[in-house]
Order: structure tokens, then sequence, then C-alpha cells
């Protein structure tokens, strides 16, 4: 049996260990319940464990159970390769093949999508559209489903990119016009919600009237859908014309934030079963990096409008979308929070560490620690980082002064 996963556990698992088994690790919102303390470090930044060739590809490191997951297209080969490394020492303990185009389509190519890891079941996304649940610990298939196949709805050039979001026994993928669910058990398909093309972010999980439902940031629109049944429960138009929305919405309380690069940003007020427009700018327009919530602001990437400001790392207050600050020097970055900490990652690889609040940011150190294009958002668990870059080099730092808590 694959455990259901509820709001409520959802939300406390950052009191709980420190692995990182999905995307956006332990609650999906790029928040690390460990701490960074960067005293220990020499001169040349934290010390390399390891390093692995994984193949081409976005997918950010999955961590759980002493294990970690992540996928390539090996040699730039059509072929896509899921790996199963020891997350201490890098060493393989199990990989799988499968047919996967490499489609260098204005980007590297390779594979896209995070895996996920549930009560020792983990799932995967291979481009363009097959879906997999295996065991973890051998890598023995369970099942697996051409979701293309069977339901024929539009695919962008890129397939399904959004990480699996798996709640309540299902599946949740961004395909299809808002969402499709997949019986985590069987991969049976559940609901679907049209043939028109799907976006490229993660659906978020929301209470409205007391019913789990789904954000989906589709192709032109904010969708909110029931979970049991993807039912249409509401629907705020935004960044129409323009498919590729990336960066997942975020949800807290009665109120929902979307972003785009072409679009700017809004924060959507959904309690009443109508949705309400908070307010609306371009200060936080994101592409390939979501933002992270945290303590009552929004801190992320803003490419909205970047060929004249260029890309800049910013914070907005939450509840009124004013600019509180704005750094340059990450260009199309990512980032994780651990405690009052931010662990950048720059597109060119260099590991920043900085203190942040709503009032400032103030740099702490900032190392080269790998080279190549670098998309991805790193990964934290048990003191250790996890880099890579889109030529598939992958690599673990010790942060040795990690402690939990």
């Amino acid at each position: 049996m694959v455990r259901t996963i509820s709001l409520s556990i959802v939300l406390c698992l950052s009191a709980f260990g420190a692995d990182w088994p999905r995307w956006r690790g332990p609650n999906g919102d790029g928040i690390s319940p460990e701490s960074v303390n960067t005293d220990s470090w020499d001169k040349e930044g934290p010390r390399r464990v390891w390093k692995a060739k994984v193949g081409v590809g976005f997918t950010a490191a999955t961590v759980a159970d002493g294990r970690l997951f992540t996928l390539g297209n090996v040699d730039k080969s059509d072929t896509a390769t899921l790996w199963c490394l020891n997350a201490e020492t890098g060493a393989l303990l199990w990989k799988k093949d499968w047919p996967s185009k490499l489609e260098p389509a204005m980007y590297e190519g390779g594979q896209n999508s995070t895996p996920v890891v549930v009560d020792s079941r983990l799932f995967v996304v291979i481009k363009p559209a097959t879906v997999a649940c295996l065991e973890s610990a051998s890598g023995k298939l369970l099942w697996e489903k051409d979701v293309h196949a069977e339901l024929h709805a539009d695919l962008n050039p890129w397939g399904i990119v959004g990480a699996p979001l798996i709640v309540d026994g299902k599946v949740i993928l961004n395909y299809g016009s808002n969402g499709t669910a997949l019986d985590a058990g069987s991969g049976r398909v559940l609901w679907s919600t049209g043939k028109a093309g799907a976006s490229f972010n993660v659906p978020a999980l929301a209470l409205m009237s007391g019913e789990p439902t789904l954000m989906v940031l589709a192709t032109n629109s904010l969708v909110a859908v029931q979970l049991k049944d993807g039912r249409e429960q509401l629907r705020v138009p935004f960044g129409a014309g323009y498919f590729c929305h990336a960066a997942d919405p975020i949800v807290y309380g009665d109120s929902v934030f979307i972003g785009s690069a072409d679009a700017g940003s809004q924060l959507i007020r959904f309690s009443s079963g109508k949705p309400e427009i908070v307010w609306q700018n371009r200060s936080l327009g994101n592409f390939t990096a979501t933002s992270v919530f945290f303590d009552g602001y929004l801190y992320g990437i803003n490419l909205c409008d970047s060929k004249d400001s260029g890309a800049e790392l910013r914070c907005l207050d939450w509840k009124t979308g004013a600019l509180k600050w704005a750094e340059k020097g990450y260009g199309q970055g990512s980032f994780l929070c651990a405690g009052n900490k931010m662990l950048l990652l720059s597109d060119k690889g260099e590991l920043t560490v900085a203190r942040f609040s709503p009032d400032r940011f103030e740099l702490l150190r900032r190392d080269q620690v790998i080279g190549g294009k670098c998309w991805t958002p790193p990964s934290l668990a048990r003191g250790k980082l996890y880099v890579r870059n889109a030529a598939g080099d992958l690599i673990c730092l010790d942060l040795s002064s990690v402690k939990a808590g």
C-alpha cells in the first residue's frame, strides 16, 4: 500500500528527519529543517565528497533512506537512465534504462522531472510521458504507464516536466488541460481534465471549503480542481499566449501566489470560493526557479523585464507585493533556505551562502563549486548538499557544520 499523504502530514514533515524525498524538499517548499554554519569551511569552500556522471538533464537529486535518485541521458544518447546511488559515497546501487530521446530543443535536452519517494516507493516521469513506480531499495518495477498513449492530450516539446505530486493515494501530474491523476498503487487513470497542453510546474495543494484542492498553473490560467475527481472549482486568467509557466504555485492560508517571467505575478485569495486578486505586479516573475515563502515574505529570482534590470534575487511582501530589496549576480539560478540562511546556486555554478531577512541580504561567502549551466536546484540532506549541471556532473558537498533544527 502507498500511504495517503494528508495536508496535516505534509505541513509537519519539517519537524522530523532530514531527507530530501521530493521536489523542493520535505514539504515541497524549498525549505530545509537543517541549519548551516560556514565557520569551519576552508578558503576553498565546502569539501567535495564525491562526483558522478549521471547524463544530460535538469532532474534534481532526491534523497531518502541513504539513497540518491536522479535521471539523465548518458553520453547524449536517446536512453534515459534512472540512477540509484549511495548518498554518502556516490557508489552505484542500481540503475534502470528507458528509451527517451535527448531532444535538445532550446536547451541541452535530457530528463526534466524529479523523482519522488513515498513509503519506499519511487515515482518517476520519463520524458516525454512515461510514469513509473518502482521499489526504491531494489529498483523492481511495480507498474508503468505511458499516459500520452492512453489519454492523447497535447504534449509540449519537453514532455511532462513537473515532478509528480503524491497525495491521497494519487499521482498528480501537470498533464492535460488542468492536470491528471493516476492511482498510486496501480497506475490506473483516475481522472483527467482535457486534451489541451500541459504547463511545466508542480500543482500545489490547498483547502477550499474544507475540500483538498489542487492549484494548477495551466498554460493560460490558474485553475483550482478538486483532488478527488478533478472537477474545476475556479479559474483565473494568467499569462495567455505563453505556455511555459515553470514556477510552482505557492499556497499559504487562503491565498495562492503565481509568477511567470512573461506575465509577472499575482496573489489571489480564494476563501470565498470566488477568486480575488489581492495584488499583481512585475516585480517577481519567476522562470525556472520557484520562489520560497518564508515568514510572511516571498524570495525569488526575477526574470520579468530582465533585459532592462538583469536577473535579480528579490524579496517581496506577501500581503502587499511591495519590493523590499533586490540583489544581482545569480542569473537564472536557484536556491533553498535552511534556517535563516540561503544556499544559492548561480546558473554558472557558484554557491552562495547568505543570511537573509525582509530588511537585508547579507553575503557570507561565495565559492565556485561546479561548472557548466546550472538551472537545477540543489538538494540538502543530512549535512550533504547535492548539486548538478546540465551536462550531468553531480557532486556531493559536505556541509560539515550542518546541524538539525
